[in-house]
């Protein structure tokens, strides 16, 4: 599947996965196992002895990140961004000091120039606010960052803005953009209008308790896929199917809703596979008309 495709983009848990094919270390059956298991994300999602002692009466973030940060060195390996040649990638953080999207990318751009490790960046790109603590660079101008997804939940538009900017031309991107699910409609008409009604007097808190970073995010990455399909029409395929609220928690790490969520998975697989299929045979044809074309050109 590597083989398909030239640039590799990712936020959140995106950003390890985008990552990790770029590098070409494995299959995603590896990845798979080694890091979405309900064994591993376990131990991501450890908490030290005073989470679990204190719970809810400490202010602090619900995970240290050691364990997320040593499961992310073992994948990486000690590899630099720009030991990447071969393919293009694009990892997004957010430095929420400065309040600016940051973007990495190999051989591209200010942090090529200190080559970060892809364990630095992809720890920054994995720290959800609450869940985690922000990650500090290494960069001689130290920033401070976390989960990319508060800036952009989707980081099609700026794959897209990118490949412009290496000089490439709208007609040419084709793009397959995966989300991570998004909550089923399974709410009455009745409902929805008393949680309508009710919002009217909401307050900050109320916003918060209800799920105010989620629909921040929910509505960036909306924003993202309607903009990428006006700009591509059908070179762009954008896979997202619906969850069960009850399968959105990001650290319930059970084997019941591991093998639920890749019930889930498959299902989604055959919902799209024959789009996917087209958008596979779109992008051999392109290249193939391609590959003539510069034929003749040397020719």
């Amino acid at each position: 599947m590597r083989s398909e495709f030239d640039f590799f983009a990712g936020v959140s848990t995106g950003a390890l996965v985008a990552a990790y094919l770029a590098r070409n270390v494995g299959s995603m059956e590896r990845l798979v196992a080694e890091g979405y298991s309900s064994e591993s994300m376990t131990k991501i999602f450890d908490k030290s002895i005073w989470d679990k002692m204190l719970g809810r009466l400490q202010n602090q973030p619900k995970y240290d990140g050691v364990n997320k940060r040593a499961y992310i060195d073992a994948q990486a390996d000690g590899a630099l961004i720009n030991d990447i040649v071969d393919k293009h990638l694009l990892v997004l953080a957010y430095d929420f000091i400065n309040r600016e999207l940051v973007t990495f990318k190999n051989n591209r751009g200010s942090d090529s120039v200190y080559n970060p490790p892809l364990a630095e960046i992809c720890d920054a790109a994995t720290a959800a606010p609450t869940m985690y603590p922000p990650v500090a660079t290494t960069a001689p101008k130290r920033r401070w960052l976390v989960d990319g997804a508060l800036a952009t939940n989707d980081p099609s538009q700026c794959a897209i803005s990118e490949a412009l900017a290496m000089g490439h031309v709208l007609e040419d991107i084709w793009m397959l953009s995966l989300g991570t699910g998004k909550p089923t409609h399974d709410l009455s008409q009745e409902d929805r209008d008393k949680i309508g009604e009710k919002s009217r007097g909401w307050g900050i808190l109320d916003w918060l308790t209800n799920g105010l970073l989620d629909h921040m995010m929910s509505a960036s990455s909306s924003v993202s896929a309607h903009q990428c399909e006006q700009l591509l029409g059908k070179r762009y395929l954008r896979i997202n199917g619906e969850l069960p609220r009850s399968l959105m928690q990001i650290d319930n790490t059970s084997e019941v809703r591991v093998e639920d969520l890749k019930s889930y998975a498959f299902l989604w697989f055959e919902q799209f596979v024959v789009q996917f299929r087209a958008l596979l045979d779109g992008v051999h044809a392109a290249r193939a008309q391609f590959a003539q074309t510069e034929q003749g050109t040397v020719a």
